[in-house]
């Protein structure tokens, strides 16, 4: 193949990796099923309801997040568990930098400067925070497992975090924090 033809043949190959990649679904965004909705609508809701937020960190074409979806989110007992329990919060690291944010306690901020704040990064992250605005715990990992989150809801739904830390509460109940297998 001449250099032009072989130029012009690695550009269509380019260009329908990138429409493949842009088809929906193609990446990780939010878990499938889960009714996860735009970080300052669920402050809205959370303020309105009095419900904890669950705020999930990525990025639409985070590997990484995609392992967490499939492996971890996919399960409807956690779903179902989590969408009961929390205002369900996506925050998408990689959004406009400028965008304005406003935090739970009310204080507002760029996306650029609320990922610092927030430490939102690298992803996938997870953060649990009050009704009040308070962060209560936060853990990053592709390989979090099922029982991890149980254990995250647990404390959270129990109000264990008014009164002391997550690695006291499961030390009280004789447990320690679940981790991915080796």
């Amino acid at each position: 193949m001449h250099q032009p033809a072989l130029i012009r043949h690695c550009g269509v190959k380019i260009a329908a990796l990138i429409m493949l990649l842009a088809l929906p679904g193609a990446h990780a965004k939010t878990p499938d099923g889960w009714p996860f909705v735009e970080y300052n609508e669920a402050v809205r809701i959370a303020k309105r309801t009095h419900k904890p937020l669950f705020v999930y960190f990525g990025f639409p074409t985070c590997p990484y997040c995609e392992i967490a979806n499939k492996n971890t989110f996919s399960f409807d007992v956690l779903r179902k568990r989590y969408t009961e329990h929390y205002v369900l919060a996506y925050f998408d690291i990689r959004g406009n930098p400028a965008d304005v944010m406003t935090l739970p306690a009310g204080e507002k901020l760029t996306r650029a400067d609320a990922i610092k704040r927030l430490r939102s990064s690298p992803v996938p992250a997870w953060m649990f925070v009050s009704p009040e605005g308070k962060e209560i715990l936060m853990r990053r990992g592709s390989r979090t497992p099922v029982e991890a989150f149980i254990q995250f809801d647990q404390y959270v739904t129990s109000n264990a975090y008014q009164s002391g830390s997550f690695e006291n509460f499961l030390a009280q109940r004789g447990m320690q924090e679940a981790k991915p297998p080796e």
